[in-house]
């Protein structure tokens, strides 16, 4: 009973939702054209789950997205723990960082566009990008944080350099490497449907344009619903992982 309770009190805002959507439908205070109601675009998004077009689509899409987030995270987190430990690097890197992280990266599409044309390789450098600002700066700041008590009762212990890092660096900004990470997945799900609208010919942003170009909005719908599920799964996933590896803080309700 209390585990249903705690489902209830968590999740009641997503039914609660869809509600709220049905009867501003059927009310007619939205127009049925612009907002289909639920069950003709549940009976869109089961037509093309079951003909396999919003699974190839998704597929392509998610697979963009972590392709760039997975690039991110693995240059993003040695990126950053240089500029925590050496000032020289610091002093050179991270002026370009925090400077840089507020321009809208999309000015710079058409250069990525340019080089690596309009396919996939071009989604996946950007979504890199994109990922890659909130990730260092989010486990810079993590590690920057850590207290210098810890580090010097590792130095005493004998514990050299790499040992450092392994042992004490990362286990104790595991937090904020997982908060970064948080962050940049849905931004690298955001990058690639925007840029699969802007030109593709294949994902989830081409098929919400496809359709929307049609004024098959049930179809646009559900497109947005499949993205929406994917950005939760995935984000879940990750939640399960810092349960894992950041077993010491418990599970609080933050990260439900």
């Amino acid at each position: 009973m209390n585990a249903a309770l705690r489902f209830i009190r968590e999740w009641y805002s997503i039914p609660l939702l869809l509600i709220v959507w049905q009867l501003s439908v059927s009310s007619g205070l939205v127009a049925s054209r612009l907002l289909p109601d639920l069950t003709t675009v549940v009976g869109a998004l089961t037509t093309d789950l079951l003909n396999g077009v919003l699974i190839r689509h998704a597929g392509i899409t998610i697979g963009r997205s972590l392709a760039g987030f997975s690039m991110a995270v693995v240059i993003g987190i040695p990126l950053a723990a240089a500029m925590a430990r050496s000032p020289l690097f610091s002093r050179l890197v991270e002026p370009s960082f925090f400077v840089g992280y507020p321009i809208p990266k999309i000015a710079l599409f058409p250069i990525f566009t340019f080089i690596f044309g309009l396919g996939t390789p071009s989604k996946i450098a950007f979504t890199f990008l994109e990922c890659l600002y909130p990730i260092v700066i989010t486990t810079y700041l993590g590690i920057r944080s850590i207290q210098a008590n810890w580090i010097w009762t590792a130095q005493n212990a004998g514990a050299t350099r790499s040992q450092i890092f392994k042992r004490v660096l990362i286990p104790a900004s595991l937090p904020s490497i997982v908060a970064g990470m948080r962050i940049a997945l849905p931004i690298a799900i955001t990058i690639v449907v925007v840029t699969e609208m802007i030109g593709d010919s294949a994902g989830l942003g081409y098929y919400i344009t496809s359709f929307s170009t049609r004024f098959r909005y049930a179809n646009v719908y559900a497109g947005i619903l499949v993205i929406g599920i994917c950005g939760f799964v995935l984000d879940y996933a990750i939640v399960l992982a810092r349960r894992k590896l950041v077993y010491w803080e418990g599970n609080d309700r933050s990260e439900s």
